[in-house]
């Protein structure tokens, strides 16, 4: 069984490999001597050189499968990794995928929740109006005359997306040890990542909470409409909820009344996800968008969210207001503090490069910025200087990019100004909210008063200290382990150094002889050829079997608790 699944592994990673060098990355994967290194011949069949490469992707990743597909609308949404015609063409894919058998849907319908179809609702159409990689859409109405949409999991779809997952993991590690970017784009990170996206977008008992979340934050509100889950005719497998129905966007004329209204309440509901709620959906396309005939939006397909923390939150609000007051030093200091860095960045070059990003790009009025062009020009110069900046951010920035197109769709005339000027209020009043001890200038002044009064008495000790010699400094060397490391292994190499040689002046004299060498004159020989042998490989390969040991290779953790914890 295992070595089947081997075999069906190597011959889906010949396919990859073939379908990638027919596109035109052959020149990558020559880089990273993928081909040299699993002794398969590198295919001479590449097509579609005179494409852009952002297009030779999109039509890759098609030509792949679902699994590719799901990866490259993730990546759609990561514009701190990949150039921006990437990211307009990635935003392009649309995951669809022929529809299973009918048979299929009565199988996993009735292994999930007790019976069949036709038993659990009083109506059930066999043909769907809606499939995708993941799950395919069925209308229906409830015994109780609820009419409702059923998503069903296509069968099988784990074992093909883990296997597929396994050979991308495999070329992700390879990239990463032997191109020298692969640290610097974190390849295996990025596998990770979509790994974890697509394990919780394949549980439709996640998606069921986070619906019902969403369900609970709007029932109250007027901007957005949230499906309601059923959860007793809902699994992991399966999610029942309720039928929304409107018109699509394009179906809107633009700067009509019910647009306007539409746009409106977007912008509203957006704000209410992002900094009221801290639970946002962070795939707003327009197919997951439905607009009432009162102007309400009807929101859909929630596989796909992120969530911010207060204190995200609160920078986010920061930053927004750093950007808009074109404030090079508080864009500089959140940009560097939210990030993570791969080596000591220089923050006044950072804030020498904002603050001309901020001065050629923003314009004297509040309706003429670019988000997008100022977003993007921020997560490139993170990029510059090595900064990595937390998925959180970019979803929510990607998402607040994705509204402003629909909303600038929808009202071409609206002002920006207009509409930002209330939501930066409320913004600055609950970021600065003296009445909310917890957080605000509350918070600020109550720290900065602490800080005040215990200054003055640290500071005495020490200098009391200082004067009775009693003061001591311990210096932490974060290489301090490495080195540590390092010297072991050079005393290692001597010592077995020392043995070879050993070996090799006892053996000589023998061989040396006119008389025939005693075996254990061979056998010393030989042991210093070995000893010989093994330091110069690990010389050579130690830096690459490094960063493709086994642990990180069994860092998958498919569908277990440690994987959600992460």
């Amino acid at each position: 069984m295992v070595f089947r699944e081997a075999v069906a592994d190597l011959n889906r990673l010949r396919q990859i490999l073939g379908v990638v060098a027919k596109h035109g990355f052959g020149d990558m994967l020559d880089r990273a001597r993928i081909f040299e290194r699993l002794k398969i011949r590198r295919p001479h069949t590449e097509q579609d050189r005179a494409r852009a490469p952002a297009e030779r992707l999109v039509r890759m990743l098609i030509e792949l499968g679902p699994t590719f597909i799901k990866m490259g609308q993730l990546l759609s949404t990561r514009p701190d990794v990949i150039p921006e015609e990437y990211i307009v063409a990635l935003s392009a894919l649309q995951d669809q995928a022929p529809a299973f058998p009918y048979s299929e849907v009565v199988k996993v319908v009735r292994e999930e929740l007790g019976d069949e179809p036709d038993k659990l609702f009083s109506e059930f159409e066999t043909e769907p109006f809606a499939s995708a990689s993941i799950a395919q859409v069925h209308r229906a109405i409830t015994i109780d005359g609820r009419k409702v949409v059923v998503k069903v999991k296509r069968p099988g779809i784990e074992q093909t997306v883990k296997r597929s997952l396994d050979i991308v993991y495999y070329l992700a590690h390879m990239v990463e040890a032997i191109v020298e970017e692969g640290a610097l784009y974190n390849p295996v990170g990025i596998v990770r990542e979509f790994d974890r996206a697509i394990g919780l977008e394949m549980d439709l008992g996640k998606e069921a909470q986070s619906l019902r979340t969403f369900y609970n934050n709007f029932r109250e509100r007027q901007t957005l409409i949230i499906p309601e889950p059923l959860e007793e005719l809902s699994s992991p497998s399966v999610l029942t909820m309720d039928r929304l129905e409107g018109q699509h966007l394009n179906e809107i004329e633009p700067g009509s009344q019910t647009a306007r209204t539409a746009a409106m309440n977007l912008i509203e509901g957006f704000y209410q996800q992002t900094f009221e709620d801290g639970f946002f959906h962070a795939d707003p396309h327009p197919g997951n968008f439905l607009i009432m005939a009162d102007g309400k939006i009807g929101l859909m397909d929630f596989g796909q969210t992120g969530k911010l923390n207060k204190t995200q939150r609160s920078t986010l609000v920061l930053l927004g207001l750093g950007i808009i007051l074109k404030d090079a030093d508080t864009v500089s200091r959140l940009v560097y503090r939210i990030g993570s860095q791969t080596r000591r960045a220089n923050l006044g070059q950072l804030k020498k490069d904002i603050e001309e990003t901020l001065e050629d790009t923003l314009e004297a009025k509040l309706d003429q910025i670019d988000s997008a062009k100022v977003l993007k020009r921020l997560l490139d110069l993170s990029w510059d200087h090595q900064i990595r900046i937390p998925p959180e951010y970019t979803l929510a920035t990607k998402a607040m990019v994705t509204i402003e197109g629909i909303v600038r769709k929808l009202y071409p005339s609206l002002e920006p100004a207009i509409v930002a000027t209330p939501y930066v209020k409320k913004l600055l009043v609950e970021h600065y909210n003296l009445d909310d001890i917890k957080g605000g200038v509350g918070r600020t002044l109550l720290q900065l008063s602490n800080l005040l009064s215990e200054v003055p008495q640290q500071i005495s000790q020490i200098l009391m200290d200082l004067e009775s010699g009693r003061m001591s400094v311990q210096v932490n060397d974060p290489d301090s382990s490495l080195n540590r490391k390092t010297m072991r292994g050079i005393g290692i190499d001597i010592f077995w150094g020392l043995v070879a040689t050993g070996l090799l002046a006892g053996s000589l004299p023998a061989l040396m002889s006119f008389e025939p060498a005693p075996p254990a004159a061979i056998w010393s020989l030989v042991g210093f050829g070995l000893i010989a042998t093994i330091v110069t490989l690990r010389y050579f390969f130690t830096p690459a079997l490094r960063k493709m040991r086994v642990r990180h290779w069994l860092k998958r953790r498919w569908g277990t608790k440690d994987q959600d914890a992460e």
